[in-house]
């Protein structure tokens, strides 16, 4: 395997490569061959990696930046996931002092204390201690050299002698347990994360510190980002895997939580819907046309081309809906926030389970196909 990189490639082709190996399920074999390097759960290195898709599917412009890396990978799969798409204008930094883990506080919690203090732990790993030279070998042996920049040292030190070189982030993920380190990455590294960018903090449920450093900061500078969870675990027993938030996205309909189904309902249609096509779009105008590129999305109800609300009743929706059809609407697509609709309108759901072909349900997207 080849430690360089491939061909820079226009974005639009990274793009759909980058959905298609996804989608394919080939993940599975990376997240495979990154877990013998991260104690990081399944759960948040499969959300890593929707992060780095949509950085690149938005063209959120900066780097990767890790701070607390251990053996890597969590680095490397942001770094494979770099080199599936054929992307070779970023990189991933690894900070790390490679000397294992600074002496936790009292503000860190009983949790960090009994950490520390269990050195039979098969969690412990020797207080996380690894050298920087194994990891630099491991990403070489993965093809993943090119693509990774190691900085040994105390975070206190590195950051701030090193920032103007990182230059813009595009993801910051914070995996330093203790409360010092996590206010020093953010005092240090915060300002250069873009608007849109991803703050991730990996010990936000394990460590009082790391969540108070982070309430902390926010509170100092004013700010409202919306703290997410990213959940895992079966249905009868979910747990928090780790926390993140947007930089400069405060309204709900802008967070990850948000904008990962509305990204996966943008690809079902734009491969179900032929281009140039006319779509009648039930969503309370909350998707916005973006959601449709390529095709003309006409809003329900529609009165002089906006949104005019939701019918009166039955016979007002299968009217107006049936004077879209004859105008040349060749699909009508229900987005979740419009799924009420089925039955509240009883009457027009089943005018159209009767007469149309359903093309598509899920719980993102229902979809009626309207050329007979």
């Amino acid at each position: 395997m080849t430690s360089e990189p491939t061909q820079l490639m226009p974005q639009h082709e990274a793009r759909q490569k980058l959905t298609g190996w996804i989608e394919t399920g080939d993940v599975a074999a990376v997240l495979d061959k990154v877990r013998p390097f991260t104690m990081v759960t399944g759960v948040s290195l499969l959300d890593l990696v929707r992060q780095v898709q949509a950085v690149l599917t938005y063209d959120i412009p900066g780097d990767f930046v890790e701070c607390g890396v251990w053996r890597g990978g969590t680095c490397f799969l942001m770094a494979e996931v770099l080199r599936q798409a054929g992307v070779c204008d970023r990189k991933v930094w690894l900070f790390d002092s490679f000397e294992g883990m600074p002496t936790s506080e009292e503000i860190d919690g009983p949790a960090a204390t009994a950490w520390a203090n269990n050195r039979e732990s098969p969690e412990y790993f020797d207080n996380c201690r690894v050298s920087l030279e194994g990891v630099q070998r491991s990403a070489a042996e993965l093809g993943l050299a090119s693509y990774t920049e190691f900085v040994k040292g105390w975070f206190d030190q590195t950051l701030p002698a090193n920032r103007d070189r990182i230059g813009p982030i595009a993801i910051l993920r914070v995996d330093c347990d203790w409360y010092s380190s996590v206010r020093c990455c953010l005092e240090n590294l915060y300002d250069q994360v873009v608007e849109g960018g991803f703050v991730i903090f990996d010990d936000y449920y394990t460590f009082e510190g790391c969540a108070i450093a982070l309430h902390e900061f926010l509170g100092k500078r004013g700010l409202a980002h919306r703290i997410e969870s990213v959940v895992g675990g079966p249905k009868d027993y979910e747990y928090h895997a780790c926390a993140l938030f947007r930089k400069g996205k405060t309204t709900w309909r802008e967070t990850w939580n948000w904008m990962i189904p509305v990204h996966l309902a943008t690809q079902e249609i734009a491969v179900l819907i032929p281009p140039g096509d006319a779509l009648i779009l039930v969503d309370q105008a909350e998707f916005g046309s973006e959601i449709a590129a390529g095709r003309r999305a006409i809003p329900f109800l529609e009165r002089d081309g906006g949104y005019w609300g939701p019918p009166p009743d039955d016979a007002t929706a299968i009217q107006e809906f049936e004077r879209l059809r004859k105008s040349g609407a060749s699909f009508i697509v229900f987005g979740w926030p419009a799924f009420w609709w089925f039955g509240y309108y009883a009457g027009f759901h089943h005018h159209l389970r009767s007469t149309f072909r359903c093309a598509m349900e899920n719980e993102r997207v229902v979809v009626f196909d309207l050329r007979r």
